[in-house]
Protein backbone atom coordinates (compact mmCIF):
# COMPACT_ATOMS: atom_id res chain seq x y z
CA UNK A 1 0.00 0.00 0.00
CA UNK A 2 2.87 2.48 0.67
CA UNK A 3 4.39 1.84 -2.42
CA UNK A 4 1.18 2.32 -4.43
CA UNK A 5 0.69 5.69 -2.27
CA UNK A 6 4.45 6.84 -3.18
CA UNK A 7 3.42 6.04 -6.85
CA UNK A 8 0.53 8.17 -6.76
CA UNK A 9 2.18 11.19 -5.33
CA UNK A 10 4.80 10.89 -8.14
CA UNK A 11 2.63 10.21 -10.98
CA UNK A 12 1.17 13.71 -9.51
CA UNK A 13 3.77 15.57 -9.21
CA UNK A 14 5.09 14.50 -12.73
CA UNK A 15 2.14 15.55 -14.45
CA UNK A 16 1.72 19.20 -12.31
CA UNK A 17 5.47 19.70 -13.48
CA UNK A 18 3.64 19.25 -16.84
CA UNK A 19 1.29 21.96 -16.05
CA UNK A 20 -1.64 19.30 -16.26
CA UNK A 21 -4.33 20.53 -13.42
CA UNK A 22 -7.19 18.28 -13.67
CA UNK A 23 -7.64 17.24 -10.35
CA UNK A 24 -10.95 15.67 -10.32
CA UNK A 25 -10.09 14.07 -13.78
CA UNK A 26 -6.97 12.29 -12.16
CA UNK A 27 -9.46 10.42 -9.60
CA UNK A 28 -12.60 9.98 -11.26
CA UNK A 29 -11.44 6.87 -13.65
CA UNK A 30 -10.68 5.52 -10.25
CA UNK A 31 -14.07 5.84 -9.20
CA UNK A 32 -15.69 4.38 -12.87
CA UNK A 33 -13.61 1.40 -12.36
CA UNK A 34 -15.02 0.80 -8.86
CA UNK A 35 -18.17 1.71 -9.93
CA UNK A 36 -18.65 -0.79 -13.22
CA UNK A 37 -16.18 -3.67 -10.94
CA UNK A 38 -17.77 -3.60 -7.79
CA UNK A 39 -21.09 -2.66 -9.02
CA UNK A 40 -21.08 -5.46 -11.10
CA UNK A 41 -20.23 -7.87 -8.45
CA UNK A 42 -22.98 -6.48 -6.34
CA UNK A 43 -25.75 -6.83 -8.43
CA UNK A 44 -24.45 -10.34 -9.21
CA UNK A 45 -25.17 -11.37 -5.66
CA UNK A 46 -29.01 -10.09 -6.00
CA UNK A 47 -29.07 -8.55 -2.15
CA UNK A 48 -30.45 -5.24 -1.11
CA UNK A 49 -28.18 -2.78 0.85
CA UNK A 50 -27.21 -3.30 4.50
CA UNK A 51 -26.42 0.27 4.36
CA UNK A 52 -28.98 3.48 3.90
CA UNK A 53 -27.54 5.28 0.73
CA UNK A 54 -26.68 8.54 1.98
CA UNK A 55 -24.06 7.21 4.31
CA UNK A 56 -22.08 6.25 1.69
CA UNK A 57 -23.29 9.67 -0.37
CA UNK A 58 -21.44 11.05 2.80
CA UNK A 59 -18.25 9.01 2.54
CA UNK A 60 -17.81 9.66 -0.91
CA UNK A 61 -18.22 13.23 -1.08
CA UNK A 62 -15.24 13.52 1.57
CA UNK A 63 -13.24 11.09 -0.41
CA UNK A 64 -13.59 12.86 -3.66
CA UNK A 65 -12.56 16.47 -2.39
CA UNK A 66 -10.31 14.92 -0.18
CA UNK A 67 -8.65 13.54 -3.75
CA UNK A 68 -9.58 16.81 -4.93
CA UNK A 69 -7.87 19.38 -2.79
CA UNK A 70 -4.66 16.73 -2.20
CA UNK A 71 -3.87 16.38 -5.93
CA UNK A 72 -4.46 20.23 -6.39
CA UNK A 73 -1.84 20.88 -3.51
CA UNK A 74 0.85 19.47 -6.07
CA UNK A 75 0.25 22.63 -8.24
CA UNK A 76 1.79 24.86 -5.62
CA UNK A 77 3.88 22.80 -2.99
CA UNK A 78 6.83 19.68 -3.25
CA UNK A 79 6.09 16.07 -2.93
CA UNK A 80 7.97 16.06 0.35
CA UNK A 81 5.56 18.35 2.37
CA UNK A 82 2.10 17.10 0.79
CA UNK A 83 3.71 13.20 2.13
CA UNK A 84 4.43 14.51 5.33
CA UNK A 85 1.81 16.66 5.94
CA UNK A 86 -1.01 13.95 4.86
CA UNK A 87 -0.24 12.78 8.56
CA UNK A 88 -2.66 15.25 10.03
CA UNK A 89 -5.72 12.66 8.98
CA UNK A 90 -4.63 10.97 11.89
CA UNK A 91 -5.60 13.64 14.74
CA UNK A 92 -8.72 13.53 12.47
CA UNK A 93 -9.31 9.66 12.78
CA UNK A 94 -8.53 9.86 16.83
CA UNK A 95 -11.03 12.69 16.99
CA UNK A 96 -13.75 11.04 14.87
CA UNK A 97 -13.42 7.62 16.66
CA UNK A 98 -13.52 9.27 19.93
CA UNK A 99 -16.76 11.16 19.36
CA UNK A 100 -18.22 8.11 17.38
CA UNK A 101 -16.75 5.02 18.79
CA UNK A 102 -15.77 5.93 22.21
CA UNK A 103 -12.55 5.27 21.00
CA UNK A 104 -9.80 5.09 24.17
CA UNK A 105 -6.93 6.71 23.71
CA UNK A 106 -3.65 6.16 26.04
CA UNK A 107 -1.67 8.98 26.85
CA UNK A 108 1.07 7.56 24.17
CA UNK A 109 -1.34 7.84 21.40
CA UNK A 110 -2.08 11.54 22.54
CA UNK A 111 1.82 11.80 22.73
CA UNK A 112 2.33 10.66 18.84
CA UNK A 113 -0.43 13.03 17.95
CA UNK A 114 1.14 16.13 19.71
CA UNK A 115 4.62 15.07 18.21
CA UNK A 116 2.65 14.87 14.11
CA UNK A 117 1.26 17.79 14.80
CA UNK A 118 4.36 19.55 16.15
CA UNK A 119 5.87 18.13 13.01
CA UNK A 120 3.50 19.56 11.06
CA UNK A 121 4.07 22.87 12.21
CA UNK A 122 7.89 22.89 11.88
CA UNK A 123 7.09 22.25 8.28
CA UNK A 124 4.36 24.71 7.36
CA UNK A 125 7.36 27.05 9.22
CA UNK A 126 9.80 25.54 6.61
CA UNK A 127 7.84 25.74 3.76
CA UNK A 128 6.40 29.47 4.29
CA UNK A 129 9.44 31.35 5.85
CA UNK A 130 12.60 28.97 3.67
CA UNK A 131 10.36 27.68 0.74
CA UNK A 132 13.28 28.53 -1.34
CA UNK A 133 15.17 26.04 0.35
CA UNK A 134 12.73 23.22 -0.17
CA UNK A 135 11.92 22.54 -3.64
CA UNK A 136 13.28 21.51 -6.91
CA UNK A 137 16.34 23.43 -8.24
CA UNK A 138 14.89 23.09 -11.45
CA UNK A 139 11.26 24.88 -10.81
CA UNK A 140 10.37 26.69 -7.75
CA UNK A 141 6.90 25.74 -5.73
CA UNK A 142 4.16 28.41 -6.53
CA UNK A 143 2.99 28.97 -2.92
CA UNK A 144 3.84 26.44 -0.68
CA UNK A 145 1.52 28.05 2.33
CA UNK A 146 -1.02 27.83 -0.04
CA UNK A 147 -0.50 24.43 -0.68
CA UNK A 148 0.47 22.96 2.65
CA UNK A 149 -3.43 24.35 3.65
CA UNK A 150 -4.78 22.26 0.69
CA UNK A 151 -3.23 19.02 1.83
CA UNK A 152 -4.13 19.56 5.75
CA UNK A 153 -7.32 20.22 4.20
CA UNK A 154 -7.54 17.10 2.31
CA UNK A 155 -5.97 15.14 5.33
CA UNK A 156 -8.85 15.99 7.42
CA UNK A 157 -11.57 14.92 4.34
CA UNK A 158 -9.11 11.53 4.34
CA UNK A 159 -10.04 11.42 7.70
CA UNK A 160 -13.46 11.45 7.34
CA UNK A 161 -14.04 8.84 4.69
CA UNK A 162 -11.25 6.57 6.30
CA UNK A 163 -13.11 7.16 9.27
CA UNK A 164 -16.33 5.72 7.83
CA UNK A 165 -14.34 2.95 5.39
CA UNK A 166 -13.34 1.37 8.25
CA UNK A 167 -16.68 1.15 9.37
CA UNK A 168 -18.11 0.30 6.51
CA UNK A 169 -15.85 -2.77 6.18
CA UNK A 170 -15.67 -4.43 9.38
CA UNK A 171 -19.54 -3.49 10.13
CA UNK A 172 -21.30 -3.93 6.49
CA UNK A 173 -19.62 -5.68 3.55
CA UNK A 174 -16.47 -4.78 1.02
CA UNK A 175 -17.84 -5.29 -1.96
CA UNK A 176 -21.17 -3.22 -1.08
CA UNK A 177 -19.18 -0.35 0.18
CA UNK A 178 -16.84 0.19 -2.79
CA UNK A 179 -19.83 -0.62 -5.19
CA UNK A 180 -21.47 2.28 -3.93
CA UNK A 181 -18.39 4.40 -3.31
CA UNK A 182 -16.91 4.24 -7.21
CA UNK A 183 -20.60 5.13 -8.32
CA UNK A 184 -21.28 8.07 -6.17
CA UNK A 185 -17.58 9.24 -6.50
CA UNK A 186 -18.16 8.75 -10.38
CA UNK A 187 -21.32 10.66 -10.25
CA UNK A 188 -19.85 13.62 -7.96
CA UNK A 189 -16.53 13.76 -9.88
CA UNK A 190 -18.15 13.74 -12.64
CA UNK A 191 -20.33 16.53 -12.23
CA UNK A 192 -17.49 18.58 -10.86
CA UNK A 193 -15.56 18.29 -13.51
CA UNK A 194 -18.39 18.82 -16.24
CA UNK A 195 -18.53 22.07 -14.37
CA UNK A 196 -14.99 22.98 -13.24
CA UNK A 197 -12.54 21.25 -15.96
CA UNK A 198 -14.05 21.40 -18.82
CA UNK A 199 -11.32 23.78 -20.24
CA UNK A 200 -8.44 21.81 -18.05
CA UNK A 201 -9.80 18.56 -19.79
CA UNK A 202 -10.24 20.05 -23.84
CA UNK A 203 -6.72 21.25 -23.67
CA UNK A 204 -5.60 18.30 -22.15
CA UNK A 205 -6.82 16.22 -25.16
CA UNK A 206 -5.66 18.70 -27.87
CA UNK A 207 -2.25 18.87 -26.99
CA UNK A 208 -2.04 15.25 -26.40
CA UNK A 209 0.89 13.81 -25.25
CA UNK A 210 1.45 10.20 -24.99
CA UNK A 211 3.83 10.86 -21.41
CA UNK A 212 1.02 12.91 -20.14
CA UNK A 213 -1.47 9.84 -20.86
CA UNK A 214 0.87 7.41 -19.14
CA UNK A 215 1.44 9.49 -16.30
CA UNK A 216 -2.68 9.75 -15.99
CA UNK A 217 -2.43 6.07 -16.56
CA UNK A 218 -0.01 5.12 -14.00
CA UNK A 219 -1.52 7.10 -11.36
CA UNK A 220 -5.01 5.74 -11.77
CA UNK A 221 -3.56 2.41 -11.81
CA UNK A 222 -1.55 3.02 -8.41
CA UNK A 223 -4.93 4.42 -6.97
CA UNK A 224 -7.27 1.69 -7.90
CA UNK A 225 -4.82 -0.60 -6.28
CA UNK A 226 -5.37 1.33 -3.04
CA UNK A 227 -8.71 0.93 -2.99
CA UNK A 228 -9.06 -2.26 -3.50
CA UNK A 229 -6.28 -2.99 -1.04
CA UNK A 230 -7.13 -0.59 1.86
CA UNK A 231 -10.67 -2.25 2.75
CA UNK A 232 -9.05 -6.14 2.91
CA UNK A 233 -6.33 -5.10 5.30
CA UNK A 234 -8.96 -3.14 7.37
CA UNK A 235 -10.60 -6.63 6.95
CA UNK A 236 -8.15 -9.03 8.24
CA UNK A 237 -6.50 -6.45 10.63
CA UNK A 238 -6.50 -2.78 11.63
CA UNK A 239 -6.02 0.83 10.75
CA UNK A 240 -2.35 0.49 12.33
CA UNK A 241 -1.50 -1.04 9.23
CA UNK A 242 -2.53 2.03 7.58
CA UNK A 243 -0.58 4.47 9.84
CA UNK A 244 2.52 1.95 9.18
CA UNK A 245 1.65 2.08 4.96
CA UNK A 246 1.57 6.10 6.22
CA UNK A 247 5.29 6.15 8.07
CA UNK A 248 6.80 3.88 5.30
CA UNK A 249 5.73 5.81 2.07
CA UNK A 250 7.04 9.02 3.76
CA UNK A 251 10.59 7.30 3.70
CA UNK A 252 9.60 6.53 -0.13
CA UNK A 253 8.67 10.02 -1.27
CA UNK A 254 11.81 11.65 0.73
CA UNK A 255 14.16 9.24 -1.37
CA UNK A 256 12.02 10.14 -4.75
CA UNK A 257 12.27 13.75 -4.17
CA UNK A 258 15.48 13.72 -3.74
CA UNK A 259 16.87 11.44 -6.80
CA UNK A 260 14.25 11.82 -8.82
CA UNK A 261 12.82 15.80 -8.39
CA UNK A 262 16.10 16.99 -7.80
CA UNK A 263 14.23 18.48 -4.51
CA UNK A 264 16.84 20.16 -1.88
CA UNK A 265 14.59 20.08 1.58
CA UNK A 266 16.13 22.54 4.16
CA UNK A 267 17.30 21.70 7.67
CA UNK A 268 13.93 22.72 9.31
CA UNK A 269 12.15 20.09 6.80
CA UNK A 270 14.52 17.06 8.37
CA UNK A 271 14.37 18.47 11.71
CA UNK A 272 9.94 18.76 10.94
CA UNK A 273 10.40 14.44 9.04
CA UNK A 274 12.34 13.44 12.45
CA UNK A 275 9.28 14.72 14.92
CA UNK A 276 6.92 13.27 12.39
CA UNK A 277 7.98 9.65 12.01
CA UNK A 278 8.29 10.09 16.09
CA UNK A 279 4.76 10.57 16.27
CA UNK A 280 3.65 7.80 13.77
CA UNK A 281 6.14 5.65 15.81
CA UNK A 282 5.08 6.21 19.09
CA UNK A 283 1.65 5.83 17.95
CA UNK A 284 1.83 2.69 16.45
CA UNK A 285 3.62 1.25 19.42
CA UNK A 286 0.74 2.29 21.76
CA UNK A 287 -1.45 -0.50 19.69
CA UNK A 288 -4.77 -0.13 18.46
CA UNK A 289 -7.15 1.68 20.71
CA UNK A 290 -10.66 -0.25 22.11
CA UNK A 291 -13.81 1.43 20.65
CA UNK A 292 -17.36 0.22 20.27
CA UNK A 293 -16.03 -0.46 16.49
CA UNK A 294 -13.41 -3.27 17.73
CA UNK A 295 -15.80 -4.88 20.11
CA UNK A 296 -18.56 -5.14 17.72
CA UNK A 297 -16.00 -6.80 15.24
CA UNK A 298 -14.58 -9.40 18.11
CA UNK A 299 -18.02 -10.15 18.91
CA UNK A 300 -18.66 -10.52 15.67
CA UNK A 301 -15.94 -12.69 14.61
CA UNK A 302 -17.05 -14.52 17.80
CA UNK A 303 -20.09 -15.57 16.91
CA UNK A 304 -19.49 -16.84 13.50
CA UNK A 305 -16.45 -18.79 14.97
CA UNK A 306 -19.30 -20.21 17.23
CA UNK A 307 -21.66 -20.71 14.45
CA UNK A 308 -19.18 -22.87 12.40
CA UNK A 309 -18.45 -24.76 15.00
CA UNK A 310 -22.01 -25.87 15.72
CA UNK A 311 -22.19 -26.62 12.25
CA UNK A 312 -19.81 -29.14 11.94
CA UNK A 313 -20.92 -30.28 14.74
CA UNK A 314 -24.23 -31.04 14.12
CA UNK A 315 -22.62 -32.64 10.90
CA UNK A 316 -20.54 -34.82 12.94
CA UNK A 317 -23.56 -35.73 14.86
CA UNK A 318 -25.46 -36.39 11.93
CA UNK A 319 -23.03 -38.41 10.38
CA UNK A 320 -22.46 -40.70 13.62
CA UNK A 321 -27.02 -41.29 13.98
CA UNK A 322 -26.92 -42.12 10.23
CA UNK A 323 -23.86 -44.94 11.13
CA UNK A 324 -25.98 -46.66 13.30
Amino acid sequence: VSLLLTGTAVFSQLLADNDINIPTTQSFINYLALSLWFGFKFIRRGQRPRERWWKYLIIAIADVEGNFVLVLAYQYTTITSIQLLDCFSIPVVMFISWRLFRAQFRRVHFGGAFLCILGLGLLVMSDSLVGGSNQSSEEPAQNPFLGDVLVMIGATLYGISNTGQEYMVKERDRVEFLAHLGSFGALIGGIQMGITEHNEIHNFFVNASLLNFAYLLGFNCCLLGMYILVPILLELSSATFMNLSLLTADFYSLAVAIFLFNTKPSILYFVAFAVIIAGLVMYNVAGEPTSNLHRHTMLKTQSEEEMSAGILDSGGSSAVEEKY
